[in-house]
């Protein structure tokens, strides 16, 4: 009998322990960021309640290429850089990517901080990874940091929550 209820005491907390980790969110260490498209609808469920209409989609578009190609005829020398092709092509922002060129593609971060603790809390078990470069964290909707140095991203964490339904990213 008492076999029975230590087993039973077994199952249960595996049970527990189980049901517990299955609702952990996945926190991952990424070297693509967020795009731009992707921030605006965020952005627009957030103040509209709704995803864009597709004149709100086309302007945003317009807006967004024409801050593109004045950044790139500012700064000729990205043309020759890796991230050259996430920035024009795909309006995504990757390692490396300057401040400016965050600000362009998602604009303003929701949250930015220099606290280390509060860095090493965002990025949780990837802070070894972050700590030696950052200084700063962007925070972004849909679980994105981003980590700077004093010019450009150089780590990005995402936490990946129920609304993601893919894992494409």
């Amino acid at each position: 009998m008492a076999r029975t209820f230590w087993t039973a005491g077994v199952m249960v907390t595996g049970l527990l322990v189980g049901a517990c980790a299955a609702n952990q969110p996945l926190v991952e260490y990424t070297t693509r960021g967020p795009m731009a498209a992707e921030m605006n609808i965020v952005r627009s469920y957030n103040a509209n309640g709704r995803e864009p209409g597709w004149d709100e989609k086309r302007q945003f578009e317009d807006q967004l290429e024409e801050k593109v190609f004045k950044y790139l005829r500012e700064h000729p020398e990205i043309e020759n850089d890796p991230r050259y092709s996430s920035f024009r092509f795909w309006r995504q922002v990757s390692i490396g990517s300057t401040k400016e060129e965050v600000r362009i593609l998602l604009e303003e971060p929701d949250q930015r901080t220099i606290d280390p603790a509060l860095m090493a809390s965002l990025s949780r078990r990837h802070w070894s990874q972050v700590q030696t470069k950052a200084k700063e964290a962007w925070v972004y909707p849909l679980g994105w940091v981003l980590y700077m140095d004093d010019n450009a991203v150089v780590s990005m964490i995402r936490e990946r929550g129920p609304w993601d339904k893919h894992d494409d990213q």
